[in-house]
């Protein structure tokens, strides 16, 4: 396939904790909490019961097998190493230099085909997207890939710094104050953290938020308690995980109040 330029049951899903699934099924969920009637009748004709969580991982599950690897480059964006700025006609491209390859690229795309057409796959990999250009590291350095390949220790675990931010906050968010419950943790985020995010005035600014995502991995991700650069052989823990936990809640917020915005602008 080439790539065209142009109800909370699902809350009871167990648990694989990983922006990452949880991170992506937390987007969709406090999404679906957003979005109007008329967008809940209208997406309900494309995907199960309009069950947005339930479609929310579908873009990764898909994207190993070799009808849709044309599609792995759509999931990130690569920028200069510590340069902390996103700029569309520098960074999106994928390795064989087509223009907007890439997650913000993506979001474009798929926006302005869900619009014109209700084909069932754009709207699961807008919901996708939307989720992915929020995790900092998805938009962080080629020369490290977004962070996969600095390895070290989160806590006990031997990990990458990728996943750190895709699974590890999470989880240990999870584990020390929601009893392991997605729900509960969901519930927190719609009820303490979206009031405060707002309206964004511009519906589909997916290059700003590529840019919010790089200055936060520059910021947050890439660098510890201390502010030094974080390397090969890394030993994180509480200190690291107090400092972000914010940034990952406030991103995840972030993702969902805009997918919903833009979903509600697109079949308004």
């Amino acid at each position: 396939m080439l790539y065209k330029l142009l109800s909370i049951l699902s809350l009871l899903i167990s648990p694989v904790l990983s922006w990452g699934p949880q991170g992506h099924i937390a987007v969709a969920n406090v999404a679906q909490s957003l979005i109007s009637s008329n967008t809940y009748n209208s997406i309900s004709g494309l995907i199960p019961n309009g069950n947005m969580s339930s479609v929310a991982n579908w873009a990764d599950e898909v994207r190993t097998l070799p009808e849709w690897k044309w599609s792995a480059p759509l999931h990130f964006i690569n920028t200069p190493s510590w340069n902390c700025s996103y700029i569309r006609e520098r960074d999106c491209y994928n390795d064989a230099n087509n223009f907007l390859y890439c997650v913000d690229g993506a979001i474009q795309n798929y926006t302005n085909l869900l619009y014109s057409s209700p084909e069932p796959d754009y709207l699961k990999f807008l919901i996708h997207f939307v989720g992915d250009i929020h995790q900092p590291l998805h938009c962080g350095f080629i020369g490290d890939r977004g962070g996969n390949d600095i390895i070290g220790h989160f806590y006990d675990k031997k990990t990458n710094l990728h996943s750190v931010w895709d699974s590890g906050i999470i989880e240990k968010r999870l584990q020390t104050d929601f009893s392991y419950s997605p729900i509960l943790w969901q519930d927190y985020i719609i009820k303490n953290i979206v009031p405060n995010i707002g309206k964004d005035k511009c519906i589909n600014c997916s290059s700003l938020w590529g840019e919010e995502s790089i200055v936060n991995a520059c910021d947050y991700s890439y660098v510890d308690a201390d502010k030094n650069k974080i390397q090969n052989d890394f030993k994180l823990g509480d200190s690291y995980y107090k400092r972000v936990i914010n940034i990952v809640e406030k991103q995840i917020a972030k993702a969902s109040v805009r997918l919903a915005n833009l979903l509600n602008f697109i079949y308004s």
